[in-house]
């Protein structure tokens, strides 16, 4: 058995952590349970087992049972078909019928994989900058996330720790860990209206919450429900701006806890300014204080990559983001650095025409989308999507056909907003949709 998956999954048995309103034995009860269906279902040692469909808190108790059965865990929002016949070996879904905390465990069709020794975890990447990617996370670098964020956010075993964003992103999914290994309750129930959310912080029901910016905007917006008042807001998965800082203890009496970090990495920084600061196991390579560049950090252990990809050894990771540093080390973000788009094999700046369309009146967002041209496979199309129901489109093909560089011209979308997801990231997967719908 892969010695550090049963690590990592005792390690969550023995934290004295629960879930919900579950006592600590009865949240490692449930994860024994569904370890032993693994283990009749045929679930072995270096298995791939994919978790599709699962509530929150249940998707947690089958990532370690996976764990204690020496299988790795691939975590998804995407539904079963999408996702079965890509070297899997097993499939979990929620069970039939009335037994919502209960799985389904089916082989797959395929003879699946075996993974890495180390390799834990397997995500999705936000797909905000490109098309989401399947990430792959140890065990070392979960551990360290968790001690990341247990320092970070001062978490111990009288905290209930409010997560109300999705457990299949790494942000979730690496806050409700950590809250976990800390002894913590993980309160993993959605946020379905701001009241349900408000309640718990004003009434004392939970002392730390982790959201995003988008989600925390409607939290400062609500009525007071009661006098407590929560002793840390982790925000995460996009920027913080000083004004939404200050609604920010305005309203609950805290300023945010601000939260950065590559999904592909564990590499996170925590803190009350800019991007935060390094957890012990990471470190910021450039750029150098007092200068502005790329993001460069070095993490305790090699990051993995991405799945169908050799396996990394380099501890360095790019992350794509321009950040300046002050002459304490502060980083500070600046932008996302210009990114390249790979089309018919080949990799076109999209930087300029992306700067173009961005200063038409009315616009305000621009994307790009790489596609397979409908009827022809072989050839793939590049799509510039812009949000902006005001702008004159006469006025967007001009500034296209400027700034596109010679046999480069993107088909213009234009859209009243860009769809997004749960945590506020731009939906690629209904964008692509779209557009395979109109053409």
């Amino acid at each position: 058995m892969s010695e550090a998956r049963r690590r990592l999954a005792e390690a969550v048995l023995s934290s004295g952590g629960r879930l919900d309103e579950a006592l600590p034995e009865a949240t490692a009860a449930r994860i024994a349970r569904c370890a032993e269906q693994y283990r009749q279902a045929g679930v072995t040692n270096g298995d791939l087992v994919v978790l599709t469909g699962l509530a929150p808190d249940t998707l947690l108790v089958a990532a370690a049972a996976c764990w204690s059965v020496g299988a790795a865990a691939w975590v998804t929002p995407r539904e079963r078909e999408v996702v079965e016949a890509d070297n899997a070996s097993f499939v979990v879904t929620p069970a039939a019928g009335e037994r919502t905390a209960e799985v389904d465990v089916e082989r797959c069709g395929g003879a699946g994989i075996r993974v890495p020794a180390t390799l834990a975890l397997v995500h999705e990447t936000s797909g905000s900058t490109g098309e989401p990617k399947l990430a792959r996370r140890s065990v070392d670098s979960l551990l360290a996330e968790h001690v990341g964020y247990r320092e970070g956010l001062g978490l111990d075993a009288e905290d209930t720790v409010r997560i109300p964003v999705p457990v299949t992103h790494s942000f979730g999914s690496g806050v409700a860990l950590a809250a976990l290994l800390s002894g913590c309750r993980a309160d993993l129930r959605p946020f379905t209206t701001t009241a349900n959310v408000a309640v718990d912080l004003d009434g004392g029901h939970a002392t730390k919450l982790a959201v995003t910016p988008a989600l925390l905007r409607l939290l400062t917006r609500s009525r007071r429900r009661g006098d407590s008042k929560p002793q840390a807001i982790l925000v995460g998965a996009g920027s913080v701006s000083d004004e939404l800082d200050a609604a920010c203890v305005a309203r609950f009496g805290v300023p945010v806890t601000r939260g950065y970090g590559s999904s592909e990495t564990g590499g996170i920084l925590i803190g009350p300014r800019g991007l935060g600061l390094p957890i012990p196991s990471v470190g910021i390579v450039g750029p150098e204080p007092g200068a502005r560049g790329e993001l460069v950090i070095r993490t305790a252990t090699p990051v993995l990559g991405y799945a169908h990809e050799p396996e990394r050894e380099s501890l360095l990771w790019r992350t794509g983001d321009v950040v300046e540093r002050d002459a304490s080390g502060q980083a500070w973000f600046v932008e996302r650095g210009p990114g390249a788009l790979r089309a018919n094999g080949k990799f076109i700046d999209v930087g300029p025409v992306q700067a173009a369309l961005g200063e038409v009146e009315g616009v305000t967002e621009v994307a790009f989308a790489v596609l397979p041209r409908a009827g022809d496979a072989e050839f793939e199309d590049v799509f510039a999507l812009v949000a902006g129901p005001t702008a004159a489109r006469e006025a967007l093909e001009r500034a296209l056909r400027a700034a596109a560089p010679q046999g480069f011209l993107p088909r213009l979308r234009i859209f009243a907003e860009l769809p997004r997801t749960d945590i506020g990231k731009l939906d690629r997967s209904t964008l692509r949709e779209w557009i395979e719908r109109h053409g």
